[in-house]
C-alpha cells in the first residue's frame, strides 16, 4: 500500500487526570509515544509528534509544537495539516495503546476512496484521534476554530467523512482497540 503519507502522533495533551505527560508513560517496555510511532512507521513516510520539542526531542520523528496551544485535539489536528509534507494523514493519539495495523490500513483505504476524513465509528462514539484525514480538511477545520467549536465531532460534520462502523470484540477486532489511557488506573 502506498506510503506517501505523514503519520501523526498528538502528544501534546495536559494529561492532568493522569498527573505526569502520558506520552511520556512506559508500557510494556516502550513509552507510549515510542508505541504510536513504531505502529505509524510502516505505514508513512513521515513522522509528525505534535506536541512540546522540549519534552519530546527524543522522538524518531519532527516534534511540533501546537501553532495555536490550547484548542485540543481539533487544534493539534490543524497543527499537522499545516506542518505534514503529504496531503493524506494517519492520526492517532498517543494515549492509545491497541490501535493496530488492521485498523490503519483500512483507513487509509477509506480515505484513498475520495473523502475528507476517514473515522471510525463504534455504537455511535466516533474515534476522531484514530482516524485518517485530507489536507482537504483544512479550511472546514480552521473555520471550526475560528467560530470558537473545538469539538471534533462539528468539526467533522462539515468534511465528506467516511464513517467506519467498527465494533471492538466483533469481526476479528480486539475488544479493547480503542481503548485510552487517561488516569493512572487505566494503565
Amino acid at each position: 500500500m502506498d506510503r506517501l503519507w505523514t503519520g501523526v502522533v498528538l502528544a501534546g495533551g495536559k494529561s492532568s487526570r493522569m498527573g505526569r505527560d502520558k506520552a511520556l508513560i512506559s508500557v510494556e517496555g516502550r513509552t507510549l509515544l515510542e508505541r504510536a510511532v513504531t505502529l505509524l512507521r510502516p505505514h508513512v513516510r513521515e513522522i509528525l509528534v505534535i506536541g512540546d520539542p522540549l519534552k519530546y526531542s527524543t522522538a524518531q520523528g519532527q516534534v511540533v509544537p501546537d501553532l495555536q496551544p490550547g484548542l485540543g485535539p481539533l487544534g493539534g489536528v490543524v497543527t499537522a495539516l499545516k506542518q505534514a509534507r503529504y496531503v493524506r494523514l494517519l492520526v492517532i493519539a498517543c494515549d492509545m495503546p491497541n490501535i493496530n495495523d488492521r485498523l490503519l490500513m483500512r483507513l487509509k483505504t477509506a480515505l484513498d476512496e475520495g473523502h475528507d476524513a476517514a473515522v471510525p465509528r463504534r455504537q455511535g462514539l466516533i474515534e476522531p484521534l484514530a482516524a485518517a484525514y485530507h489536507k482537504r480538511s483544512i479550511d472546514a477545520f480552521e473555520g471550526a476554530l475560528k467560530q470558537g467549536e473545538l469539538k471534533m465531532s462539528d468539526a467533522l460534520a462539515l468534511l465528506r467523512t467516511a464513517w467506519l462502523e467498527i465494533t471492538p470484540g466483533e469481526d476479528g477486532w480486539a475488544p479493547d482497540l480503542f481503548r485510552n489511557i487517561n488516569a493512572p488506573t487505566d494503565l
